[in-house]
């Protein structure tokens, strides 16, 4: 099956950090975010790879070129001038997806662990059966109405449509956790330029025009991580997934996402109260004082006299001598 990852955002809400990196490149638990995009894509074979581009592009091109996706061939869509949103953006690539069938389509910096490991290709399965144009993968979610838009549906798990409010004839508001299954026929719903929306352009016409999409309800664990808080809170509680004994489902993912994507082997250990997560390899001095969070990169290295505390450390980062610094992510040497 071929896929797009969609990987121009700017995340400006995780600036000054994505002005370093594309924050689908920014490490959480010492991997890109876009490995676990494509740790959630494990259990497909991808034909066609398609990886649209606008902020940062040649750190996207590098980033994509170093993870192992396993796909039989790798495309980018290169957006210049303008972010033309997911829906100009799966336009601008559509000559990729021509005679191709149901494609996929999702973020590429989502941290999503299924509860089912062979959960999409069920909702594959299901796309296909109800004839849809479009599957979305949905989940459960307080914020849904108001942290978060919602995908509202009937009993039958039809789409009525998208928003805060709900739609008449709805009977449930889920959250979209970013990946849908797509039939080649969303492309009559896309202009052939400028900026738009799949879900609140393309989608919700082909909806008026009496098309099926479909919501596909899964268990799993998603997490948010657009603002450094966010982001920081969700590596400590994928951090406890990790270092608990019970060998839960979401451990599972995530030792999968860190075995197939990390360059090297990964120790996850709690000391002295604190949460490390360190790529095998990585030097910190004796001297260093570390607490709370903490995970290092592959080729990184923390010098001596260093105070440290809810820090992660990227790739190939030094943090020099008596660097004292609490609550952020170091990307670059300092």
């Amino acid at each position: 099956m071929n896929v797009m990852l969609l990987a121009a955002g700017e995340g400006t809400r995780l600036r000054p950090y994505t002005t370093i990196l594309p924050k689908p490149a920014i490490p959480f638990l010492t991997i890109p975010l876009a490995a676990h995009s494509l740790g959630f894509l494990r259990e497909i074979s991808i034909n066609k790879l398609v990886v649209n581009t606008y902020h940062l592009p040649k750190k996207i091109h590098e980033l994509f070129h170093r993870l192992p996706h396993k796909a039989e061939s790798l495309h980018f869509s290169n957006e210049v001038g303008a972010i033309l949103g997911s829906g100009g953006g799966l336009g601008k690539a559509r000559d990729h997806f021509k005679g191709g069938g149901d494609f996929i389509m999702m973020n590429a910096d989502e941290v999503i662990l299924p509860q089912d490991s062979a959960v999409l290709n069920k909702a594959i399965s299901l796309h296909s059966q109800s004839k849809a144009i479009a599957t979305l993968m949905v989940m459960d979610h307080p914020g849904v109405g108001t942290q978060f838009g919602g995908v509202w549906t009937d009993a039958n798990n039809n789409v009525l449509g998208f928003g805060k409010q709900p739609i008449q004839g709805s009977v449930k508001a889920w959250h979209f956790v970013g990946a849908q299954i797509l039939s080649e026929e969303v492309f009559s719903f896309i202009p052939l330029e400028g900026e738009s929306n799949i879900l609140y352009d393309a989608l919700t016409v082909a909806i008026q025009k009496g098309h099926v999409v479909k919501a596909f309800p899964f268990q799993c664990s998603w997490f948010e991580t657009g603002n450094p808080g966010d982001f920081l809170e969700a590596s400590r509680k994928c951090f406890s997934y990790l270092a608990a004994a019970e060998d839960s489902f979401q451990k599972k993912a995530l030792t999968a996402n860190i075995q197939d994507y990390a360059p090297k082997p990964v120790h996850v250990t709690s000391e002295f109260g604190g949460q490390r997560v360190i790529s095998e390899g990585a030097k910190i001095d004796i001297s260093s004082k570390i607490q709370g969070l903490f995970c290092i990169g592959s080729g990184s290295s923390v010098a001596s006299g260093c105070q440290l505390e809810n820090v992660i450390v990227g790739d190939g980062v030094q943090v020099s001598a008596g660097t004292q610094i609490a609550n952020t992510l170091l990307l670059e040497s300092i």
